[in-house]
């Protein structure tokens, strides 16, 4: 038990993350194997309160994929794109870019721990490289935990905590469909 703590804590102290709203863990898509989820997410310092974001994913090859990620009722629209690399089966690297008022790139670093069978604990490292009137660069920690139900379906929470004060904290929690 010892073993598997100290495992997760480090996982969660050097993985970081280079986009909120992870919502995913360190395991890639299979080659053509698509994903579809939604969260909604609660935003708890910043300038808005809630989002309902939709994620999209497919599987381009072994240790590939593509990931797509777009956020409504928010008083600005989030709309980003990602390739994640696979490491190895507990770590993936992804880089993107994204549109939310401002353009931006993403960078994540992700660790994954299986805790039970079904159940998987993620961290990392989510960094932004924001480019509006300054550039700023909003770092998040997020931390989470995906259920998974069955093949096609599992839970996913997570809270991205906001490392400096331009990334705000946020807590969602939502499903993704596997096909």
């Amino acid at each position: 038990m010892i073993k598997n703590f100290l495992f997760f804590a480090f996982v969660s102290l050097i993985t970081i993350q280079a986009t909120a709203q992870v919502f995913n863990t360190a395991k890639t898509l299979k080659k053509g194997t698509f994903s579809v989820g939604v969260e909604p997410m609660i935003i708890a310092s910043g300038a808005d309160d809630f989002l309902l974001f939709g994620h999209a994913g497919y599987g381009l090859t072994s240790g590939i994929d593509l990931g797509f990620k777009f956020g409504v009722l928010g008083s600005t629209s989030y709309v980003g794109g990602d390739v994640e690399f696979g490491i190895n089966k507990n770590f993936s690297f992804s880089a993107g870019a994204h549109t939310y008022g401002d353009f931006g790139l993403d960078a994540t670093f992700l660790g994954t721990y299986e805790l039970a069978k079904n159940v998987n604990l993620f961290g990392g490292l989510d960094a932004d490289v924001n480019f509006g009137g300054n550039v700023y660069f909003p770092v998040w920690i997020p931390l989470g935990c995906e259920i998974e139900l069955n093949k096609s379906m599992a839970f996913v929470f997570e809270a991205s905590i906001g490392v400096y004060d331009s990334a705000p904290h946020m807590f969602g929690g939502g499903v993704n469909f596997y096909f």
